[in-house]
């Protein structure tokens, strides 16, 4: 009887061992996690809180959240966490329905973009998505006006879109190269803008390489881009569309690319009294 006494309870602590052995690793994972959203699907307009932990409470430590499989130079929606909190909860807004990450940047100043943590979460569509998306379009995008020669001489099929370059002093002297699909369409200088028609369907914009002018050798010199600026524009023939690219320095040269609305981008177009590039 002790014999079959201490095989039951040797069966017994070993399948305990086993069960622990299979719990505990994903206790431990949660307990070290240093970043975690309150739900892992919101619904489109739902506020994010972001729980953050063993934050080291440096100065410019930041949390941010980008679409799933960007890179992780991607600086998305972010926030900074306050300096000397270790621990805390920042709150979000809803970005359109899709795939996501939140991600945490500790020790920034030291490590750069080197993520301490991350999680993943969904925001799924409703119908208060759908009607925002019509009410932007409608803000996106306008009929060409036949009162202008530039948009009445459109082919059929083509939209036209304006690309303009908002004026910066600390990147005056440098040009950008602007691609679509691919394909290169003009090196673009301060304080103007380029009236581009384009067929009907995405179009895919992004910037290519930066240079500056040398004046002493009377040429271009490619300079060091830490970050390139994309956008996709979806256009509709007989449709106008505005794309703004922006350049600053941060430590190094930096390119965006936004679509604006096209009464902001008309309004920014007539402020900054932009001249058109040929």
């Amino acid at each position: 009887m002790q014999i079959n006494t201490k095989k039951n309870v040797s069966f017994i602590s070993l399948a305990v061992l086993i069960v622990l052995v299979i719990i505990c690793p994903p206790l431990a994972a949660v307990s070290s996690s240093e970043v975690v959203t309150d739900k892992d699907v919101y619904n489109y307009g739902d506020p994010i809180k972001v729980n953050y932990s063993n934050a080291p409470g440096a100065d410019r430590d930041w949390i941010c959240i980008v679409p799933a499989g960007s890179p992780d130079t991607e600086g998305g929606d972010f926030r900074y966490i306050p300096k000397g909190e270790n621990q805390g909860v920042l709150t979000f807004d809803a970005p359109a329905p899709g795939k996501y990450e939140v991600r945490v940047y500790y020790n920034y100043e030291t490590k750069g973009y080197l993520v301490s943590a991350r999680h993943a979460f969904s925001v799924a569509g409703s119908p208060d998505h759908e009607k925002a998306i019509a009410l932007r379009m409608e803000r996106l995008e306008r009929k060409i006006d036949p009162n202008k020669p530039q948009e009445s001489s459109l082919r059929a099929g083509e939209g036209l879109v304006y690309i303009f370059r908002e004026p910066s002093y600390a990147s005056n002297l440098v040009e950008a190269e602007i691609k679509a699909n691919g394909k290169q369409i003009l090196v673009m200088p301060d304080s103007k803008y380029f009236l581009l028609p384009v067929p009907a369907g995405d179009v895919n914009f992004t910037t290519g390489s930066l240079a500056t002018r040398n004046l002493q050798q009377n040429k271009n010199e490619e300079v060091w881009t830490m970050q390139s600026g994309e956008a996709t524009i979806k256009v509709k023939a007989n449709y106008v569309y505005y794309l703004k690219l922006s350049v600053s320095y941060r430590g190094g040269y930096a390119a965006f690319l936004e679509q604006v609305p096209h009464q902001e981008g008309a309004d920014l177009i007539d402020q900054h009294k932009l001249t058109i590039f040929q």
